[in-house]
């Protein structure tokens, strides 16, 4: 579904209202539904730290997609100051870190944003990570820091995969890559 408010696109996958309706006819769905949904406030949350420090430096909001696996906000392109690119890619993972401290004794919220902060720093495209390194070092650092990172989340999500039955992990690495090899010119 697409839906143009305000000059800014907003795309809501068709997956995700089929996810969110059906939370409303089922009491075992809801249940099992209702820590995915309490994560995905935790990601608006991120995004929506993106989005206040990119229009506090004057960036436009362009799109924004939902999707089962998160929110992407995308910017127009005008150009910033490095520090302040820096600050707007900073300010999602700072957001979640932020909560976990806040939320320190309550153990789900803090190790859902600990996870959350530190699976958006991976250097890995589109993640925040690999915007920062984007900002500060030449592409060809960012390529071989991105295999590396990818080689490691494969092995790691593989383990999880076979030594706690947790596919999670390597469900998040297959749709990385997707999003990786369909955007196919993402270095800038």
């Amino acid at each position: 579904m697409r839906i143009k408010k305000f000059n800014i696109l907003i795309e809501i996958e068709n997956l995700l209202i089929i996810i969110l309706i059906s939370f409303f006819f089922s009491d075992k769905i809801k249940v099992f539904l209702t820590s995915y949904f309490v994560c995905y406030l935790f990601i608006i949350f991120h995004e929506l730290s993106h989005i206040l420090f990119a229009t506090l430096f004057g960036k436009k909001i362009e799109k924004i997609k939902l999707s089962i696996a998160g929110v992407c906000v995308t910017f127009n392109n005008s150009k910033l100051e490095i520090v302040k690119n820096l600050i707007i890619y900073i300010a999602g993972p700072l957001a979640n870190i932020c909560l976990a401290i806040l939320f320190y004794n309550i153990d789900f919220i803090f190790e859902v944003n600990i996870f959350l902060a530190l699976l958006n720093l991976m250097p890995i495209f589109p993640l925040d990570g690999y915007n920062i390194l984007n900002i500060i070092f030449n592409k060809k650092i960012i390529k071989n820091v991105e295999n590396i990172f990818l080689s490691l989340l494969f092995l790691i999500s593989i383990f999880i995969l076979i030594g706690y039955f947790n596919p999670s992990l390597f469900i998040f690495f297959i749709y990385v890559m997707l999003i990786k090899y369909v955007t196919k010119n993402h270095i800038k």
